[in-house]
């Protein structure tokens, strides 16, 4: 009985302490959270930069919207990825990138792995 009792008022003490909800989904988030930090650590990936690429994209995004909206013109950014220009443009950059920077490490990833893994703007 003491066992049970002692094993519970721990586990309500450690919540307590990490100020995390009581629930077996934010256990499961903290230690999917550590796994992760951990592999992103051991892969060179800095988190931070990713983000802030993203914060950039969007801001662009925005702004082109922005100015279609000004031009009274419907801009869609998918139908311009399948432009065959706009695919010329992006391998032409993509390869130049990665002769200046020796590979680039981005190997064949393609439009999605170039924009962000197709992570659209949140509005």
């Amino acid at each position: 009985y003491l066992v049970g009792l002692s094993t519970l008022i721990c586990g309500y003490l450690w919540f307590l302490y990490h100020n995390r909800e009581v629930s077996y989904r934010a256990a499961l988030n903290l230690t999917i959270s550590r796994r992760q930090t951990k592999l992103y650590n051991a892969r060179g990936f800095d988190l931070a930069r990713w983000e802030a690429l993203i914060d950039e994209g969007n801001a662009l995004r925005r702004e082109i919207k922005q100015v279609a909206s000004e031009y009274d013109v419907e801009w869609d950014e998918r139908a311009d990825e399948k432009d065959e220009k706009v695919t010329q443009a992006l391998k032409r950059d993509r390869d130049a990138k990665d002769k200046a920077g020796g590979g680039g490490g981005e190997g064949k990833k393609g439009k999605a792995g170039k924009k962000g893994g197709g992570e659209e703007e949140d509005d």
